[in-house]
């Protein structure tokens, strides 16, 4: 027992100190959409561009602006093909969080300010994907935009060369010869001392440029039409110099070897399937992490052991099919109903400390904790601290299953079922705790609306009991031939534990990397794979023992 706390407090104690680095991305990544001369933009332009970065220093909100009446410049046209692909109608001012997130008009854009205030992080909704802003390539960016953060501003003169502007000191008038990198610029916006991340740069010492907002300055009105800033300074990111991109887009006879690579000719990643047709990947990342992590946490040591026990005590009873048929629905929906019931109790404890990143950590780390606990249990199963049933309470359960099979009428088999799975269910959850723990921290870092977020948990708890499902049709159509041994909780908490150990480790070190389901699926695969090697070792091993 002290040894298992004294891991627990190191693994604290280990992984604590990257908070300050994870902290740093907690970025919310905002695309605006904005033209000189629009009256409704003169209103919303002060207001996203100067209040708001100056007032969230996590802002960073990517700018796109042209003259009106230009319909023909780049950015112009790259907001064409912005709007048609997300749908969305193509007017201005207009704030995009996300496809399902756009705030469009004088009205409706400085409501945009209360998902930044309940908004931990968002990734920049870019025209092909969405990305966090830190794994943002900047020399990807199309047309000409504005990156403004922390009251500086990013401005694109071509595909490696930016402005810098900021207020402050002036920057040193020496520079060096190293090129900066594309961390390296995105760090400049957030800073603390911008002279060190200058220092040995390659760098030009230009004068400022004004950022102008969409409106007139009218006699005697307060209203400035620009940004204004003290310094400016001229970055390349690359040694060689690069062909503006006004020069890049302009038609040429391509030759049938090249491929075109415009921004307007870009489309989004997307599979085609046999009768279903085209499916955009992006949208599916979400669905198909909820399956994977669902699909193994189904995979309940517990709750098979539980469910065979229950399902078996009805085999040699009269018209067993039916009451074996009838019992396993009850179980399967309880365990549906209280895993849904638990679920949604710590999706809104996370959601109610969404800023607090601490969670995340103590998520992962309790995640960490049970996936040792129960890799431990396949060595020494249910010695010292163990995720399951308690024998007290497996000697209680055994005798109402006992109660259960002398049952007589139907009501009182269903009323019996109800309370035996009601109560085991509680206890079942201990098994792979760390499975809806880590899924749901996940689910609050994604932006979505109350309704989305219920439809996800639901969804997760109808996945989560098909192999239940599954288990209560075998005992159904076999009668109970075929039974769910030791051996096989052994190896079941084995692979959920080294999945939810692999889960614990990346909430807490990577958590962005979560956003992907392939994220999911490679820790699925790699416990299957490790668990298959220990369990192939310890085979050949006791064999070996036995034959000696």
């Amino acid at each position: 027992m002290k040894k298992w706390i004294l891991l627990f407090l190191l693994l604290i104690l280990f992984f604590l100190p990257k908070q300050k680095i994870l902290a740093k991305e907690n970025n919310f990544c905002s695309v605006y959409f904005t033209f000189i001369g629009c009256p409704n933009c003169a209103v919303t332009d002060p207001v996203v561009l100067i209040k708001w970065p100056k007032k969230y220093p996590n802002l960073v909100i990517i700018e796109y602006g042209w003259k009106g009446g230009d319909w023909k410049s780049i950015n112009s046209r790259f907001f064409g093909e912005y709007a048609s692909i997300y749908k969305t109608q193509a007017a201005v001012p207009q704030f995009v969080i996300s496809k399902n997130n756009i705030k469009l008009g004088r009205i409706d854009v400085p409501k945009a300010e209360n998902d930044i205030k309940k908004t931990k992080s968002n990734p920049c909704p870019l025209i092909d994907k969405s990305i966090p802003f830190e794994n943002l390539d900047l020399n990807k960016l199309p047309a000409f935009p504005k990156i403004w953060a922390n009251e500086r501003v990013l401005i694109k003169l071509n595909r490696n060369e930016w402005l810098f502007q900021w207020n402050g000191k002036n920057p040193p008038r020496t520079t060096g010869k190293e090129i900066f990198t594309q961390k390296e610029l995105k760090e400049l916006l957030f800073t603390e001392n911008i002279f060190e991340k200058l220092e040995n740069k390659a760098f030009n010492i230009v004068q400022p440029q004004k950022a102008e907002f969409s409106g007139i300055a009218f006699p005697g009105s307060d209203f400035i039409p620009y940004a204004e800033f003290e310094n400016a300074i001229k970055i390349n990111l690359s040694k060689k110099p690069e062909t503006p991109l006004q020069e890049k887009i302009k038609p040429k006879k391509e030759k049938k070897s090249e491929k075109k690579t415009s921004f307007l000719e870009q489309k989004e990643k997307a599979i085609t399937l046999p009768l279903i047709g085209k499916i955009e990947t992006e949208k599916f990342s979400l669905p198909i992490l909820t399956f994977l992590i669902a699909i193994a946490d189904g995979f309940n040591p517990c709750a098979f052991f539980v469910l065979t026990f229950l399902l078996a005590s009805l085999v040699g009873l009269a018209g067993a099919r039916k009451k074996i048929l009838l019992v396993g629905t009850i179980f399967v929906f309880f365990s549906a109903l209280f895993y849904f019931l638990f679920m949604s109790v710590l999706f809104n404890v996370f959601q109610l400390g969404k800023k607090i990143v601490i969670l995340t950590i103590i998520a992962g780390l309790i995640a960490i904790f049970a996936g040792i606990v129960n890799i431990k249990d396949y060595f020494f199963f249910q010695k010292g601290i163990s995720l399951t049933l308690p024998k007290s309470r497996k000697e209680k359960f055994i005798q109402k299953v006992k109660n259960l099979s002398l049952t007589k009428s139907v009501w009182a088999l269903i009323t019996s079922t109800t309370i035996i799975a009601a109560t085991v269910n509680i206890y079942e959850l201990l098994c792979t705790f760390g499975f809806p723990m880590v899924y749901t921290r996940i689910l609050t870092l994604r932006n979505l609306s109350s309704l989305q977020y219920y439809l996800y948990l639901i969804f997760y708890n109808l996945v989560y009991v098909l192999p239940l499902g599954v288990i209560v049709l075998i005992f159904t159509f076999t009668l109970g031939k075929k039974t769910f041994s030791q051996i096989w909780v052994r190896r079941l908490k084995l692979i959920s534990g080294f999945m939810i150990l692999f889960l614990g480790l990346i909430l807490i070190l990577k958590p962005k990397l979560l956003e992907s389901a392939l994220t999911a699926f490679s820790a699925l695969l790699g416990a299957i794979i490790i668990s298959g090697i220990v369990i192939l070792i310890d085979s050949l091993y006791r064999k070996k023992k036995e034959s000696a």
